[in-house]
């Protein structure tokens, strides 16, 4: 484990806050995948790199739990303070598992949305295919606040859907795919990628492989991706 300098911190709401850190010049990865970090008294746990693989920072995106291990502290993290980083990155959730080409289509719940953030800040994804969809599904509005200004300033479509709040669509995105607002089903053409919360990546997984994808992994490359290392 490295330890990292904290150079940034930003708190959204009572429940999410992104930090950065300093980056080595040498520390490699590739976009989408997570590491382990940690405090010195506290236990090292899975997190997605939001930074692009281009980036002269470190950035993670976390929820805070009041009597969780390791977030009950790393809120508390300042600019200054350290954290320990991991030097081996890894991960399912990287173009080189899925298909290329045709229509890539990024699915989130909750901070399910960090490695997402990091495979649009890395320009070949925007090569490796023809057009680029992100839903993102929360709570509130202002969880989606950390991203919401970058999401709408990339070249992609951003489709927003809230749970607990008055929305223009109100709902999980599983009610849009039913109703036909959005549209995600077609094999030949279209490439998933989801990242979220067990339930939301168990469903998804399910609904997909009846629709006729296949599941991609280091092995074998397929039409849709997921991150099962942790929940977001």
């Amino acid at each position: 484990m490295l330890e990292l300098p904290v150079i940034e911190v930003e708190h959204y709401t009572d429940k999410l806050f992104r930090i950065r850190t300093e980056r080595p010049r040498s520390y490699r990865f590739t976009a989408g995948e997570f590491v382990m970090i940690g405090l010195e008294d506290a236990p090292n746990r899975a997190y997605s790199i939001t930074s692009g693989p281009y980036d002269d920072y470190i950035e993670f995106y976390s929820i805070k739990v009041q009597d969780g291990p390791l977030t009950s502290k790393l809120q508390h993290v300042k600019v200054g303070d350290t954290i320990k980083v991991g030097d081996k990155p890894t991960g399912t959730l990287i173009l080189a598992n899925l298909t290329l080409g045709g229509h890539l289509v990024m699915m989130a719940s909750g901070t399910g949305i960090a490695p997402f953030i990091s495979l649009l800040r890395e320009p070949e994804t925007y090569d490796l295919f023809d057009n680029i969809t992100v839903t993102w599904t929360t709570r509130t509005h202002a969880e989606q606040d950390c991203y919401r200004d970058f999401l709408n300033e990339m070249p992609i479509e951003y489709i927003s859907t809230i749970t607990q709040e008055p929305a223009e669509l109100h709902g999980r995105i599983q009610k849009f795919m039913e109703d036909g607002t959005v549209t995600i089903d077609n094999p030949a053409e279209q490439r998933i990628m989801l990242c979220g919360s067990m339930d939301f990546n168990n469903e998804l997984k399910d609904h997909f492989n009846s629709l006729g994808f296949s599941e991609g992994n280091k092995k074998t490359q397929g039409t849709f991706v997921q991150e099962k290392a942790f929940v977001g």
